[in-house]
């Protein structure tokens, strides 16, 4: 099962262009699925809803990737769908255990391929496994799953501005 979560791209701290390059070799060391990513940093977004991830795909043992400094990393595999394109592309969560941005369940960073994109571009994460879930914070009906889990068509419609409006 797939669950969909909407989030907008902007800026990060503005290390990972120096970063991920200098973590890239110990990375792929330990987890070669990641081998064809953006080596010159990653793409960060502000989610709708909080995103806790419980059990990652990988997690690395602690790398030096800087002389004297050693730390974990961990990637979770899903596909964004930018909402310019429409057309899924394969990512990774990318978690560093010492970043500050680790505590923030409104932010991710992530590892992909190359993408033009700009602040404010709009992204759907579709998280592939049930050991990611959104934190919930406001339900929109206690029956049902929580708010944001599962947009429908129009609302991804509405959310990436592809929507068509009634006649």
């Amino acid at each position: 099962m797939s669950v969909i979560v909407k989030g907008t791209k902007i800026s990060g701290l503005a290390l990972g262009v120096t970063t991920v390059a200098k973590q890239y070799e110990h990375l792929v060391r330990e987890f070669p699925d990641i081998r064809d990513v953006h080596r010159w940093g990653t793409l960060n977004l502000r989610l709708e809803y909080p995103l806790r991830i419980l059990n990652p795909d990988y997690t690395t043992s602690a790398i030096e990737w800087e002389p004297g400094f050693k730390e974990k990393f961990s990637l979770t595999r899903i596909d964004i769908e930018p909402c310019a394109t429409g057309q899924l592309q394969p990512a990774w969560i990318y978690v560093a255990h010492r970043s500050p941005h680790r505590a923030n369940t409104l932010f991710i960073e992530m590892l992909t391929a190359t993408l033009e994109v700009e602040n404010g571009d709009r992204f759907l994460v579709h998280l592939r496994t049930t050991d990611i879930r959104p934190v919930s914070c406001c339900e929109r009906d206690p029956e049902t799953e929580m708010a944001g889990t599962k947009p429908g068509h129009d609302e991804k419609e509405l959310w990436c501005g592809r929507a068509t409006s009634p006649r």
